[in-house]
């Protein structure tokens, strides 16, 4: 016997748009007659199998939804697989949408009409989806439909600029030409086809990228190809093409409830789910929104099995937990009216102890913290950098510059083991490797004589000076075990030529001390007593982050093998972290 297939019919719609585009669309409705919420997932990759066949997330971490008889609901967004129209990367909101003109929002709005006028609904629709079908969910609740009544955004795709996916303040992630080589390329007539990658990686990322001399060298050859990409290096700074894509300055007002999850060691999109929950809260007061984020890698809160990232050990169930006793009641309070409303407006699962030897066998989720807001912090803990690799609370005596040279020939890795594939699991790796190395600063704390709740957004504060024209500065938060493992809890990238502001760039005048201050996205880390913590300063995160060349071009984009320099990075006595602690 097969529960699933002996409960469920699975049939496949082409759904009109207002425009007469139709979608595909995939249902899943429960045998048993009666009337039942709606769960819809919205999505861009191939929903398989198409024709005979259930969708595997039925079986895992979808089926306490197919269990509990909701109606199930996949769907191409135009222009993806068999959908049919053009699709859009990150297509901006229409805010004053006239006659047939549509966005994401009103196609959402027209499935979940077509939804409740051909299936056997309850009148009760929710959406969620993680990573870009999350930016999807997004969009969703803008104009929504009345049936709507409630999203969950997931490590949404959110702003391909400031912090998700293709940029961190600008700064090029080249996951995102691996992971564009694919997307990006036109389509054609409708298909059940994934493209073919125009990326083909042999060996060590780091020696494959290192290969091409220069970012032209890479992306050259790609971009007749892949007109999105060709779209979005035209676009070094923070300009209309990139403000227009960003959906939270839309969410005003907003009627759905919302239940935004990160995780804490999501390379890819970290940023959207924390300020996806802050554009809500700020803009859309009376409505219901949550946040949930716990030390999870990008989509890591649908695996039951999920405890850790490299040597770094978080406990079991955590996943488990998240599905099943704070996302599914989520839903069903908000679709079917049974539970309760949650309590609380924040979830939250910190990391703290993450020794294998006393981590392997433990229980997560008795570290959950239900919190009124986020965050809630009760103070700060400034730590400044002084000479002599010292992370002290006191401000030094001097101004000394501390100096390090930058080599765009030979620049810091971004984990410290090989793989010819992208390294989750750096996210909470070992930075020992980059301690040993002359082009990385490295500020050590003294021992802790009692546990440092971290959690929160974390400031810096930084004083520098370049001999170049330009320059990354990169700002790692590591936990120091006793052990030895030297665990990165956080890292972040600011460009100098926008210390002035994302608009325009600005060239450095060399030699020239300047201040430049930003934030690390969010975290949730308790430093235990025993353990130290530690900053790393360097310049280069290569390949995750593309190499600055340290000339300042109006474009960096364009930069060619004649325009990286070697320069030689100050950072002065004076510069600080600000940690917010709970006491």
């Amino acid at each position: 016997m097969d529960w699933l297939k002996d409960s469920y019919t699975k049939t496949e719609y082409m759904v009109p748009m207002r425009d007469g585009v139709r979608l595909y669309t995939a249902a899943y409705v429960p045998v048993e007659k009666g009337e039942y919420p709606v769960m819809m997932i919205r999505n861009p990759y191939p929903l398989r199998p198409y024709g005979k066949g259930f969708a595997q997330d039925l079986r895992t971490h979808m089926a306490v939804y197919a269990r509990n008889k909701y109606i199930i609901v996949y769907q191409n967004v135009r222009g993806k697989m068999l959908s049919e129209g053009d699709f859009v990367d990150v297509r901006p909101y229409v805010k004053d949408k006239t006659g047939s003109q549509t966005d994401e929002s009103s196609d959402a709005f027209d499935t979940i009409q077509w939804i409740v006028d051909n299936l056997p609904t309850n009148g009760c629709v929710g959406i969620k989806g993680i990573s870009y079908p999350g930016f999807y969910a997004t969009l969703s609740a803008i104009d929504a439909h009345p049936a709507l009544k409630a999203v969950s955004p997931q490590a949404p795709v959110t702003d391909w600029w400031m912090g998700d996916d293709a940029h961190q303040r600008g700064v090029l992630q080249y996951g995102m030409l691996t992971f564009g080589a694919s997307f990006f390329r036109p389509r054609g007539e409708p298909t059940i086809r994934y493209p073919k990658s125009l990326v083909s990686i042999d060996k060590d990322v780091y020696d494959w990228f290192q290969e091409r001399e220069s970012i032209s060298d890479l992306v050259t050859p790609l971009r007749e190809k892949l007109p999105f990409l060709d779209q979005m290096l035209d676009h070094p700074d923070y300009d209309g093409f990139w403000k227009e894509r960003n959906p939270l300055g839309y969410l005003h007002d907003v009627a759905p409830a919302f239940l935004c999850v990160g995780g804490f060691f999501d390379a890819e999109d970290c940023w959207g789910a924390f300020e996806t929950y802050r554009a809500i809260t700020a803009q859309s007061p009376s409505t219901d929104a949550y946040l949930v984020a716990g030390p999870w890698y990008h989509g890591g809160w649908k695996k039951y099995s999920y405890d850790h990232l490299s040597d770094a050990y978080f406990g079991k169930g955590g996943g488990k937990y998240y599905v099943e006793s704070i996302e599914f009641p989520f839903f069903e309070w908000y679709l079917r009216g049974c539970g309760r409303k949650p309590s609380w407006k924040a979830a939250i699962l910190p990391s703290a102890e993450t020794m294998p030897s006393r981590m392997w066998n433990a229980d997560a989720n008795s570290r959950w913290e239900f919190k009124t807001q986020w965050p809630d912090s009760e103070g700060e803990l400034t730590l400044y950098l002084h000479s002599r690799e010292r992370l002290l609370p006191r401000k030094p005596s001097s101004r000394e510059g501390m100096m390090y040279i930058s080599d765009p020939m030979h620049p810091v890795p971004y984990c410290g083991e090989t793989t010819n594939q992208w390294n989750r699991d750096a996210m909470a790796g070992n930075q020992k490797y980059a301690s040993r190395r002359t082009d990385v600063l490295t500020f050590a704390g003294p021992v802790l004589e009692e546990e440092v709740k971290v959690e929160g957004r974390v400031r810096v504060h930084l004083e520098v000076s370049t001999t170049g024209t330009d320059a990354d500065m990169v700002v790692k938060v590591i936990d120091v075990r006793p052990d030895g493992y030297h665990m990165m809890v956080r890292y972040g990238v600011m460009p100098l030529r926008y210390r002035d502001g994302f608009e325009k760039g600005k060239p450095m005048s060399p030699g020239q001390r300047e201040e430049v201050d930003f934030s690390l996205n969010d975290i949730a880390h308790h430093f235990p007593a025993g353990h130290r913590i530690m900053v790393q300063v360097q310049s280069s995160m290569f390949p995750f982050f593309a190499m600055n060349p340290q000339t300042f071009l109006e474009n960096p984009n364009e930069a060619t093998a004649m325009d990286y320099r070697k320069t030689t990075i100050s950072v002065f006595e004076g510069s600080f972290v600000v940690f917010p602690f709970l006491k």
